[in-house]
């Protein structure tokens, strides 16, 4: 299979993934497992080192958000949205900077990486992002919204334009994502008070 069509493959999976993540769907992860092992390969190929690191976490988390939705998915049951305070926030953002600079070093040093510092910043939040979509954390959307933002930049410069669009429908779906996930988090907060 050549590269377009792999490429094809994996924003196809990956498309499903966000819409059911979205929605709360578990089977969200099945289809974000499948575009993750692709990815792996894509982004190696093209030198973005630490997107193709990022794949293999996102295989890895694909697997546990399985298991975690899973365990609380029934009928009478769903795993609850939750909102963290902002100093774990600001700890979070604290912790990606930190990561970023460490990476994007020694990428800059070591490698041949493209954007080193870029990749790392959109890798580290992605990892902290992915945690927070398993833990069904309401802001993970928020966090999407920027990583969106920047990869979409990032694979403009590499000529990857199918995942250009993956990521324009991925900020898309992200808002969306964000907007219906508040109205649940609302949802369930007024049914615990009552």
């Amino acid at each position: 299979m050549d590269h377009f069509n792999l490429e094809t493959l994996a924003v196809s999976f990956s498309i499903a993934y966000v819409i059911f993540a979205a929605f709360e769907k578990k089977v969200c992860w099945w289809f974000g497992l499948a575009g993750s092992l692709i990815y792996i390969f894509i982004f190696y190929d093209v030198n973005l080192y630490m997107e193709s690191l990022l794949s293999v976490y996102y295989a890895f988390m694909a697997v546990c958000g399985l298991f975690v939705w899973g365990k609380s998915e029934n009928k009478n049951h769903k795993r609850p949205i939750i909102k963290l305070d902002m100093r774990t926030h600001f700890l979070i953002l604290l912790l990606i900077i930190t990561l970023t600079a460490i990476s994007g070093y020694i990428l800059t040093e070591a490698s041949d990486a493209y954007m080193p510092y870029l990749d790392s910043f959109t890798t580290w939040s992605s990892v902290i992002a992915t945690i927070l979509v398993v833990r069904k954390v309401l802001e993970n959307w928020i966090y999407w919204i920027s990583i969106d933002t920047i990869s979409i930049y990032i694979y403009l410069e590499r000529d990857l334009n199918q995942t250009v669009f993956l990521y324009f429908i991925y900020l898309l779906i992200a808002i969306t994502g964000f907007l219906i996930w508040k109205k649940n988090f609302g949802y369930q907060s007024r049914k615990s008070t009552c």
